[in-house]
């Protein structure tokens, strides 16, 4: 929720006026607002202004100029009620309006419906136009100055003004991309000798996005692997650097990629895997900003077949082998007495126990 804070230029006692923002806003309704104001339509209220004569006399020939001004951008618009709906405020008359729209009225006379001439600055066009662009909303502060004149004579003069400002941030979650978690939990033990895997995760369509991945056995630092290359530009001729860890750097134009076929034997079984999503967003200020996944990592198996297969057979039995494959065992690490022995020991620990087996030194129960 925003704060908002009321700026009151010496009123006159003449008039009381009142400016402020629907308790439901935010800086999300931003482009709405600025909508509502060029188009003067109420279908949403976004502001409100309220005057009250607090004389004994009439006021006549009242009129309203509303400004809005951005910290960034200056001047974004200003919207001047022409000669038709002038009103004139009997004492204790009030007159509110809902945006630029009267909503409630008490005790005036008013000439025809309210109108107002717009004035857009360069400035606010480039707002508004990037504002529906969907552009992220950054760091700034808008004011909404509001004023009464009266009209005697073609001269205005000020009977009372107020303001009232609220401050913009970007929002940080716009810096997070999240993930398929379906995706992530199936890449687990992945069997590379089957499986071509796919990422994904939650975007935008037609929306470039860079996809790394980096081995985490091969690269001396993962952290500054991943902060190096993201910091740089993508190239087409540097998708891969072995000698480094990167297993794959490549742009998509969606929020999935397929790894395709020239790329099958990139992933090794029994080695660990890093991967992260980076993309690149403007704000409306026309900067750029970057968003990124978490760095999440996955483990390939080892599948079983060829000496896994022949080690497994020797020291389960063909039917038991068999069982485990239909299964779909993968597999990543081996718990013996207590003592689990990683991916990389797997081969060896399969060996040793197999070798024991032929020499009747150790007899496996199932």
């Amino acid at each position: 929720m925003l704060a908002f804070s009321v700026a009151a230029v010496a009123q006159s006692s003449d008039m009381e006026l009142d400016v402020r923002m629907d308790s439901g806003f935010s800086q999300k309704n931003l482009s709405e607002m600025f909508s509502a104001v060029i188009e003067q339509n109420n279908l949403s209220q976004f502001f409100q202004i309220s005057a009250e004569n607090r004389t004994r006399g009439i006021l006549r020939n009242n009129s309203v100029i509303l400004e809005i001004q951005s910290e960034v951008f200056g001047t974004i618009l200003t919207a001047e009620q022409s000669s038709s709906g002038t009103f004139s405020l009997n004492p204790g008359g009030q007159i509110t309006f809902s945006n630029l729209n009267i909503t409630d009225i008490s005790n005036l006379e008013i000439q025809g419906e309210p109108e107002f001439d717009l004035l857009i600055t360069s400035n606010g066009r480039k707002l508004i136009q990037n504002l529906r662009r969907g552009y992220l909303i950054s760091d700034d502060l808008f004011t909404l100055n509001v004023k009464i004149v009266r009209n005697l004579m073609n001269e205005e003069e000020i009977l009372t003004q107020e303001s009232i400002s609220f401050q913009t941030s970007l929002d940080e979650s716009e810096l997070f991309i999240e993930t398929d978690r379906e995706i992530v939990d199936e890449l687990r033990g992945l069997n590379v000798s089957t499986d071509a895997p796919e990422f994904s995760w939650i975007g935008e369509q037609n929306r470039p996005y860079r996809l790394l991945i980096i081995d985490t056995d091969r690269a001396q630092n993962v952290d500054a692997l991943f902060s190096e290359r993201f910091a740089r530009e993508h190239s087409e001729g540097d998708i891969r650097n072995e000698q480094t860890g990167v297993v794959l750097d490549v742009m998509a134009s969606q929020p999935s990629y397929q790894i395709p076929d020239r790329f099958a034997g990139l992933f090794e079984p029994g080695k660990t895997y890093a991967w992260q999503v980076q993309t690149t967003k403007q704000t409306v200020q026309e900067t750029v900003v970057q968003a990124y996944t978490d760095r999440l990592q996955f483990t390939t198996s080892f599948p079983i077949e060829g000496e896994i297969r022949e080690l497994l057979v020797n020291i389960f039995g063909e039917q038991r082998t068999n069982e485990f494959v239909e299964n779909g065992l993968l597999l990543d690490q081996i718990e013996i007495d207590g003592v689990t022995y990683s991916k990389e020991e797997v081969l060896r620990v399969l060996r040793e126990m197999a070798g024991k087996i032929e020499k009747n030194q150790l007899k496996v129960v199932s």
